[in-house]
């Protein structure tokens, strides 16, 4: 193993990310965006902008092509035409010689709206008389609703096992029936949203992209646009941090229709605080569980009722329901007889919503962990032997029925538990220690390489980019162990989508799994020809039979009774793990999921009021700095069992799940009062012991 591959080029500053490609006769672009959540475009005045120095063309919603794009619904218009559908919705573009110059352009322009009623809150989207976001969203192409749903509804999924879960409940001498809610948080990647396009005069289209599935972008490019796939070229790179949220095509169309209409290369990079307000951040939720035990301390019974907050669009999420996989996760790790899981997305007149690490399950763990604490102290029973009596063991399905072949939830719980040491007081605050768990599939996605050999150095040519959680160093040392050579005689090229059969991307914890099983896989077929040539794989999903892993974190907490404040000491988190090929990443990985979790616990919201982000800049918009992380001890419960030719286990979407149930349950257990919503902040905490206290 050597050190990370790209280290060297980001310390001295010279990686190229999309806002460093410049190309012969480069544009530059800017967004005129609307200011109302809802509203009419009466008219667009764009002739003062027009006259300015350097402009090449002002283009609005009736000047681009009526297509509309997506990852699964394709519902996004390349500019709003009639309407703005959020505040922030890009209703026309200035492109100039220079940014300054398209920023100055894009600020002269005059749009002339009429506000309408709008729907910020997704229950009350729900509601018959809420105003529609839009007229049929059923006629969307890949839409999974129909006319008989209600208009504002998104996606719609339901998930059962076991018996009846109503009856179930109602002979449960122990329940708990409660209500969390989640805010609207941004992924916090360092580099914002940005691409660059080029459209040939055949009307073929080149493109470079902040970016993580270079070939899906292809797809949807071309679907979007009725055109076949091999006309669209995409350019893997860099992405300077992703975290779910760069999988959309967001403003690539954008780009692409001001490159055709200027006939030369146009890129756009937006600004954090557009990013922030109009990119594609989590889904905000209100989840209800109600959940029943026996007097044992036996789980009977778990019915899950979860409504988020889709925005305005539905075309930035990938999965085919366009719900949100993690809602899976409810109760997953635990033995339950009946079980009923239903989650609802809404669209609404606010920023259109994507992923964002571990989509959906973030929102219905820290529920469902909190709410199984006040279930276990309503037996009662300690919440740690509450969770041991009731964690699956190897060879057992999970309450949806899928099974594992081992499941090392107990294992983990312990080693978390052991790891936990007395922390020193403070005087005038009260201790508090809770526990939350999470398990998560290893899954391999279709994964293509291409690999060169000429017996002493090695090429790999992959198809999907960097986005700094060291992908392209998990290659490189696979091809290396495979090939007998050392890892610094191994390189790693980016590929077009033009070089290599389809690859899913990045995404959904499976790039270490996949992409070691396909660099493996070319390294075995160079070998078996000699060494030398070049030998082109692809691994298919199916390939591998998928595996859990399990994550307990424990958090002990402090609370200022006085004043509400929330001092969070330490995170253990214990880790159920395979074979590690990189020591360092995969730490890494653990501590930033960490750092993550805490902001989603404590201090992040994007804080939307009447259909506007409110946190719209970084210095109101909290994300966690040095400063705020805890001690946060790493416990590997090793020797479990993954997959791929090198036994891995994914870890990138684990350590950040379980905290804000671990913290919440901590503070519970500190002052004895229920955190049902996110962020726990001092003021939140203050007014709840203070509602305890009131007749």
């Amino acid at each position: 193993m050597g050190s990370r591959i790209d280290a060297h080029e980001k310390a001295t500053g010279r990686t190229a990310y999309a806002a460093d490609i410049a190309l012969p006769g480069l544009l530059h672009a800017a967004l005129v965006r609307s200011p109302f959540p809802h509203a009419r475009i009466l008219s667009v005045d764009a002739e003062e902008a027009r006259a300015l120095p350097g402009v090449c063309c002002i283009m609005t919603g009736e000047d681009v092509p009526d297509a509309l794009f997506g990852r699964r619904v394709r519902d996004v218009p390349i500019l709003a035409r009639g309407r703005a559908r959020f505040a922030g919705e890009p209703v026309a573009v200035a492109v100039a010689e220079t940014p300054g110059q398209a920023e100055r352009a894009a600020g002269c322009v005059a749009v002339e709206y009429e506000p309408l009623p709008f729907v910020a809150d997704p229950e009350e989207a729900l509601r018959p008389e809420a105003p529609a976001v839009h007229e049929a969203p059923w006629a969307f192409p890949g839409a999974v609703v129909t006319a008989s749903d209600p208009r504002n509804l998104q996606s719609r999924l339901v998930l059962r096992g076991g018996g009846d879960v109503d009856a179930a409940l109602a002979a449960c001498p122990v329940t708990v029936d409660l209500t969390f809610s989640t805010p609207a948080v941004h992924q916090g990647y360092l580099e914002p949203q940005a691409c660059l396009a080029a459209v040939a005069p055949d009307g073929s289209i080149e493109v470079w992209a902040a970016n993580k599935s270079p070939y899906r972008l292809r797809a949807q490019l071309a679907a979007g646009y009725g055109m076949p796939e091999e006309r669209v070229i995409v350019h893997p790179l860099p992405v300077g941090g992703d975290f779910g949220g760069k999988g959309a095509p967001l403003h690539v169309p954008l780009c692409v229709e001001a490159a055709r209409r200027a006939g030369r290369p146009v890129r756009l990079v937006l600004r954090y605080p557009e990013d922030l307000a109009a990119a594609n951040p989590k889904h905000a939720s209100r989840i209800r569980v109600r959940a029943g035990a026996d007097r044992d301390g036996r789980l009977r019974a778990l019915d899950v009722h979860a409504v988020f907050d889709g925005g305005a669009y539905a075309g930035f999420k990938p999965v085919p329901s366009v719900n949100l996989h993690g809602v899976e996760s409810a109760g997953s790790s635990y033995r339950i007889p009946s079980i009923r899981l239903e989650s609802l997305i809404a669209y609404t007149h606010t920023v259109p919503r994507g992923h964002m690490r571990s989509p959906g399950a973030q929102q219905v763990v820290f529920a469902v962990e909190s709410a199984l604490d006040d279930l276990a102290r309503g037996v009662p029973v300690d919440p740690i032997e509450f969770r041991r009596r009731n964690l699956l063991r190897s060879g057992e399905p999970n309450p949806l029925g899928e099974p594992w072949r081992e499941f090392r939830g107990v294992e983990t719980l312990e080693a978390a538990v052991t790891a936990q040491r007395p922390l020193p007081r403070r005087s005038g605050m009260r201790r508090g220690v809770g526990v939350a768990v999470y398990d998560r599939p290893t899954r391999i996605g279709r994964s293509s390489l291409c690999l060169e050999a000429d017996g002493e150095t090695a090429t790999a040519l992959v198809p999907i980019p960097d986005t700094g959680t060291g992908a392209h160093t998990v290659v490189r040392d696979a091809v290396s162990r495979r090939l007998g050579i050392a890892p610094e005689r191994v390189r790693v090229r980016y590929a077009t989508t033009a070089q290599l059969p389809h690859d899913d991307g990045v995404g959904g914890s499976r790039v270490t799994a996949g992409m070691s099983a396909a660099a493996s896989l070319a390294a075995e077929r160079l070998l078996a020809q000699g060494g030398t040539g070049r030998v082109t794989v692809t691994v298919e999903p199916g390939d591998a039979h998928p595996v859990t892993s399990c994550c307990v974190q424990v958090a002990q907490v402090e609370v200022d009774v006085e004043t509400g404040r929330v001092a969070v000491d330490e995170i253990i988190t214990a880790v159920d793990v395979a074979a590690i090929l990189h020591p360092a990443s995969h730490l890494t990985q653990i501590e930033g999921g960490v750092a993550m979790g805490l902001g989603f616990a404590c201090l992040e919201d994007l804080g939307i009021e009447e259909g506007q982000v409110t946190a719209g800049h970084m210095g109101v918009y909290t994300l966690p700095s040095f400063r705020d992380i805890p001690r946060l001890p790493v416990v590997l419960v090793e020797g479990g069992i993954g997959i791929g030719p090198d036994n891995v286990k994914a870890i990138g979407e684990l350590s950040n799940v379980p905290v804000a149930a671990a913290i919440a349950n901590a503070v519970a257990d500190a002052v004895g009062v229920r955190m049902t919503r996110l962020p726990i902040t001092a003021e939140a905490v203050h007014e709840a012991l203070r509602a305890r206290e009131r007749p």
